[in-house]
């Protein structure tokens, strides 16, 4: 219980108090007496004077009372209950957060990482809290523990929380934490020096040197990898590939100060689960020293009679293609048409539009470049021949047009939800230039790739009920196959200070805090000014009547003083 004032300015007062004690000594009663000779009087009262003392009286007593009470009771007094404010603690959970922090951070050589000094943030922050939200920023935000948990249930999940996601969703926490606590205290622990706006943001962490893989990619008959670094200086490390343990091959990459460096590998054979890891001293994040990427032998069926889609495919590593009349009724792994239409099973499959008796020509001008389909596949000013009697493809959704001519009309499009991957192209390839440059072979790989890579997940993804992952590995599942986890972050590898891939969501930062007229936990709790006119409280009516009973007894003992004068 706190005592507060709603009208604190009329305790000024009680400076009165010391007035009255000077009124009340300063004032005399003189009495008329008679006397023969009036010197005896004067000197009597000089004498009297210099030895005058101030002594107590009943009457100064009820009078300070009664000025002390009135004071109070016009300053209107309140109690205020005070209760524990509720408290949310957002903790970042990407894969910076494991980095080794330097020394001078903790003030000493205990090896710790970002990630041990944000659990001793949370753990101080919890302290004293009354409901308490512990909010893990990954991939996806999760609450850690329920809101009524008990000290050592939310020591123990702060003790336990893991760090090692690609990203931190704090959009999403503060989201989440804004309804699970409206008006709570918002606290972020991270390494990103950001601004919030009402959440208070603690930074953990200092600037260390690292180097991370932040790309693994298969291509035709090669395997490219990706480096970054953080840090001052240039920096130096050896990739290394493997498979199944074995070394592939191996070599030396230079990583410009806060630039990229890479390498790239020609391996004819591309099958199984293939292993990137850099070989050199420990740095300060050992999640992205190793990477994986996989591939798995692929069966095509197609219909081809003209030759340039098989030898497409053919040219493709690790593939097999057989020709079948009857493609389109077959059940394969991927089934390529060049007569149109589409396969009778639900199986993957790229269908070429059937050859027009009397086609109209025109070009390509725009096209999806960013597609992983269409890597490395420049369709610019490709020819193609269109059937006039043909009605240009309705929009469906789930599909995206990827390539359209110059008068829009779309030529090639994709399915990418609703089904298994279907790539269409309104042309055949006898009518068309396409099969003349480098961009034919290169979509075919680009498609053949996209299925038969095994399932590839950054860390902290999950893939359906499997997962998530904060270690980088490859996971077997009890049918055979894999799922790779990596980091590939090159934000993360980075160490980010002043900035990472944190996802920001609009207008998160302000969900999270509470309207302006829901006051927050301590905002109740504090003292306001009741506005004028409103209904006394209690106390003051109890001081009041207090205040009205001294003045009374102070005019009795006064009318009983001059009475007995």
């Amino acid at each position: 219980m706190n005592l507060t004032f709603h009208s604190p300015a009329f305790l000024w007062l009680l400076a009165a108090l010391p007035v009255v004690v000077l009124l009340h000594y300063l004032r005399a009663r003189r009495l008329r007496h008679e006397v023969s000779a009036l010197f005896l009087w004067d000197r009597a009262t000089r004498a009297a004077s210099r030895r005058r003392r101030i002594r107590p009286s009943w009457l100064l007593f009820v009078q300070l009372l009664f000025t002390a009470l009135a004071a109070f009771a016009l300053a209107r007094p309140a109690t205020l209950s005070r209760r524990a404010p509720d408290v949310v603690v957002v903790i970042d959970a990407s894969a910076s957060m494991r980095s080794a922090a330097a020394a001078s951070e903790v003030g000493d050589d205990r090896p710790t990482t970002r990630l041990d000094r944000a659990r001793d943030v949370a753990l101080e922050l919890g302290q004293g809290a009354g409901r308490l939200a512990l909010v893990r920023a990954g991939t996806v935000a999760r609450l850690l523990v329920p809101l009524d948990a008990t000290p050592n249930e939310r020591r123990e999940a702060i003790a336990g929380l893991e760090a090692g996601d690609a990203s931190a969703d704090i959009g999403g926490a503060l989201e989440l934490t804004g309804a699970l606590l409206p008006g709570a205290e918002v606290h972020v622990i991270t390494d990103m020096d950001m601004s919030l706006g009402r959440p208070t943001v603690h930074v953990v962490g200092e600037p260390v040197t690292n180097v991370g893989i932040s790309a693994l990619e298969i291509g035709i008959g090669q395997v490219f990898v990706g480096v970054v670094a953080s840090g001052p200086q240039p920096a130096q490390t050896r990739v290394v590939l493997s498979r199944d343990g074995a070394e592939l091959a191996s070599a030396e990459v230079l990583v410009p100060a806060g630039g990229v460096g890479s390498a790239t590998f020609p391996l004819p054979d591309l099958s199984g689960i293939i292993e990137a890891r850099l070989a050199g001293p420990p740095d300060a994040l050992a999640l992205d020293d190793v990477a994986f990427v996989g591939s798995r032998p692929l069966q095509v069926v197609t219909d081809d009679t003209q030759g340039a889609v098989t030898r497409a495919l053919s040219a493709v590593p690790n593939t097999q293609v057989t020709y079948s009349r009857g493609a389109a009724l077959l059940d394969a792994e991927v089934v390529v048409l060049t007569g149109g239409g589409a396969p009778s099973t639900p199986a993957p499959y790229v269908s070429f539009a059937a050859a027009s008796p009397e086609p109209v020509y025109t070009v390509i001008r725009d096209f999806a470049r960013a597609h992983p389909l269409l890597r490395f596949a420049d369709l610019s000013d490709v020819v193609v021949g269109l059937d006039p009697q043909l009605e240009p493809w309705p929009e469906e959704e789930g599909w995206r047009v990827l390539a359209r001519t110059t008068d829009l009309t779309p030529v090639i499009r994709v399915r990418e939800s609703g089904g298994p991957l279907a790539l269409e192209l309104a042309f055949n390839p006898s009518q068309s230039d396409l099969t003349l440059r480098p961009a034919f072979p290169a979509l075919l790989a680009n498609v053949v790739g996209e299925l038969r890579s095994t399932t590839r997940l950054r860390l902290g993804e999950a893939a359906g009920a499997a997962g998530p992952w904060t270690e980088p590995g490859a996971y077997l599942a009890e049918d055979g196959t894999a799922t790779l986890a990596s980091l590939l972050s090159a934000n993360e590898s980075r160490l980010p200070i002043s900035g990472g891939e944190a996802v920001l969501r609009e207008g998160a930062a302000t969900q999270a805090a509470p309207a302006a007229t829901e006051p927050s936990s301590q905002e109740a709790a504090a003292p306001t000014v009741a506005p004028a006119g409103s209904a006394p409280t209690t106390a003051a009516v109890v001081l009041c009547a207090l205040a009205l009973a001294a003045l009374l007894a102070e005019w009795v003992l006064r009318r009983t003083r001059f009475a007995g004068s």
